[in-house]
């Protein structure tokens, strides 16, 4: 299982992407569990959520050296500019929490519907490589007051297309099957199963390399020949020697010395 750190500290957020990723053997590990440091922050200066998102994941990955996958997302009300978009936590946090968000949002807008739509652009990062975004969106409208117990931020505010539900009245996975962070993620999930193939890919081109297979083929005849070797060794007969050359052999080898024959007959005298 491949192990990827997630730079938010939203429990809910790191939530969903674990339980979106879990089917594709991706464990998703907070960044708040590998740096202990309670004062490390992570400065969102970007001017857009695609700049956000990678300033998050490049720092996180920075850190740790393991893949890293940040997310940055909002709630954009057309009637408003896209207000509060890139701002929508801080928002929330500013005005006292996201009921009075609705609130103001509800004020800024006069009690009237508006045209909306939840944003989300995740960033993946990866030590050596060029930062990657994929941008998910999810359009519908505003609704008040606010309906729903589940989910989480804007959600209770927020009914998209062609649903009569906000996005706190859905299950969990109702809303993670068309939500913006769901359109994001299946973007990223779809490149990684490309470059999981892309690797695979390679991986067998390496294998079948041409110099690994000229490399198999020498191997092979070499094999070859010495088997041809032993063969022809275990099928030769020894040669047999002829009594002839034997004799001869012997004979040369212990020819005794001439004796003259006037020390024969001096002998018999």
């Amino acid at each position: 299982m491949q192990k990827f750190v997630i730079a938010s500290a939203n429990e809910n957020k790191i939530k969903e992407f674990q339980e979106m990723l879990k089917p594709f053997s991706v464990r998703v590990v907070p960044y708040k569990t590998l740096i202990k440091d309670e004062n490390f922050e992570i400065e969102e200066t970007g001017k857009t959520f695609e700049e956000n998102a990678k300033l998050k994941a490049e720092t996180i990955c920075e850190k740790t050296g393991l893949p890293t996958f940040a997310d940055d997302s909002g709630f954009c009300v057309k009637s408003l500019n896209d207000f509060p978009g890139l701002y929508s936590a801080r928002f929330a946090n500013e005005v006292g929490g996201y009921d009075k968000a609705f609130e103001e949002i509800k004020n800024r807008l006069n009690g009237k519907c508006s045209e909306a739509q939840f944003v989300c652009v995740i960033a993946f990062a990866r030590k050596g490589e060029k930062t990657l975004t994929f941008k998910g969106i999810c359009n519908g409208f505003t609704v008040f007051p606010p309906r729903g117990e589940n989910g989480f931020g804007y959600d209770s505010i927020f009914v998209p297309n062609s649903y009569g539900l906000t996005f706190a009245e859905m299950t969990d996975e109702e809303k993670n099957s068309i939500s913006h962070r769901f359109v994001a993620t299946s973007k990223f999930l779809k490149f990684m199963e490309e470059l999981k193939k892309e690797q695979e890919s390679k991986k067998s081109v390496k294998e079948d390399s041409p110099v690994k297979k000229v490399a198999k083929r020498v191997v092979k005849e070499k094999v070859q020949v010495v088997e041809d070797v032993i063969i022809a060794k275990s099928d030769t007969q020894p040669e047999i020697v002829s009594d002839d050359v034997f004799q001869v052999e012997v004979d040369e080898k212990f020819d005794a010395p001439e004796v003259p024959f006037s020390s024969v007959d001096d002998a018999k005298n």
